[in-house]
């Protein structure tokens, strides 16, 4: 049984993800629109999604948190640490935001109250410097929100993507914690 939010935002809650979560988090990763915007073409069969639950979801040097609307869950959103691991994140106090919400519930500002309330979490509990998140070309909807909470595009990876036989760049966008509190 899920326990209480962790964090509340506006619209939604976000809560740690528990066992009883994992097929959730599977039908999320194989469905086509959340695979494309998660940069991945791999499909999540059961014993991988258990393997997931163990090493991703209750790993202790991120955080992984489902987006829920009332108690249902809708997505998911994760602080990761820093590409070159736990201790670099430490010194850096840098992290990789990432979000992705089900079809049915894009569109109707659910992703941007979990980054917003992620963001926050950074920042004020977390005492991050900065937040960095990946974005590909063809997801014009995370860009915008990105770019309406205040992230700059810092950088652009040509044709680092490959997805249904075509290339895509990839987007890198950060928000330095001075900006945020502007």
């Amino acid at each position: 049984m899920p326990g209480p939010p962790f964090l509340e935002g506006t619209s939604i809650t976000l809560r740690p993800p528990h066992r009883d979560d994992i097929a959730f988090v599977q039908r999320l990763w194989n469905e086509p629109a959340v695979r494309r915007s998660a940069l991945s073409a791999v499909p999540m069969n059961d014993r991988q999604a258990d393997w997931y639950y163990e090493n991703h979801l209750s790993s202790t040097d991120n955080i992984y948190l489902l987006v829920c609307e009332e108690s249902t869950p809708i997505g998911m959103t994760s602080l990761t640490a820093y590409e070159y691991g736990p201790d670099a994140t430490t010194t850096a106090r840098c992290m990789e935001l990432s979000t992705y919400l089900a079809p049915e519930h894009q569109g109707q500002g659910f992703g941007t109250d979990a980054i917003e309330t992620m963001v926050e979490y950074g920042f004020v509990e977390r005492n991050l410097r900065r937040v960095t998140a990946r974005v590909g070309d063809f997801n014009a909807a995370s860009k915008a929100v990105l770019e309406s909470l205040g992230f700059a595009r810092e950088g652009t990876l040509r044709e680092e993507m490959w997805y249904r036989g075509e290339y895509y760049d990839k987007h890198w966008y950060g928000l330095l914690r001075e900006e945020w509190e502007r």
